[in-house]
């Protein structure tokens, strides 16, 4: 999805705070997920009623600047789903396809009584579904996305190839009316949410 980078985003001199390549995360993550599929929304709210989602682990690895006023792309992709957790992976990048960020959160479900392990709700697991492009598996392993961020900047290059930085150029600048979520692969075909 895109995002423009809004004063209150912004430092004194002008362009985003590291704390905003979080806030880039729980966007993406928040309207994948809440807001944009008609056959989930609304329905998350029963989904989760017994549910605690919690962010266990969050990182951000800072690349790059961004200006007030500036358009960035937020990708979002699944890592080692399990039956109650994920770890869902990011890459932000500027309207040239510059890397301008990279991180990942833990999410681990859990029951809000017992605090137990729970199963993932269909919010969560009907990005699952290699049938119908909506398969949003992090396509790096071995060593894994988490891994590579960890590693250093040969690694982190890996983590955005040619085809991820079009997607990224792409989404960041499109217009307005084209700035809603979706699920697009390196081919940029779209699929509906």
């Amino acid at each position: 999805m895109q995002y423009q980078v809004l004063f209150h985003d912004t430092m004194a001199y002008g362009t985003h705070h590291h704390t905003v390549n979080v806030k880039f995360q729980n966007i993406a993550r928040e309207t994948l997920l809440f807001q944009s599929n008609s056959n989930v929304e609304g329905a998350w709210v029963e989904q989760l009623k017994d549910i605690v989602m919690l962010t266990r682990e969050a990182y951000s690895l800072n690349l790059e600047p961004v200006p007030l006023g500036g358009k960035v792309a937020i990708l979002m992709t699944y890592e080692e789903p399990t039956r109650s957790t994920v770890r869902l992976c990011f890459r932000v990048m500027d309207h040239t396809g510059k890397p301008v960020s990279c991180g990942y959160q833990v999410m681990v479900l859990v029951h809000k009584d017992t605090h137990l392990l729970v199963p993932a709700p269909a919010l969560l697991t009907q990005y699952l579904d290699v049938s119908n492009g909506r398969n949003i598996i992090e396509p790096l392993n071995g060593p894994s996305f988490a891994e590579r961020l960890k590693t250093g900047s040969l690694a982190v290059k890996q983590i955005f190839p040619e085809g991820v930085r079009q997607i990224g150029s792409k989404i960041a600048c499109g217009n307005r009316e084209d700035s809603y979520p979706r699920l697009i692969d390196e081919a940029l075909v779209e699929y509906p949410l």
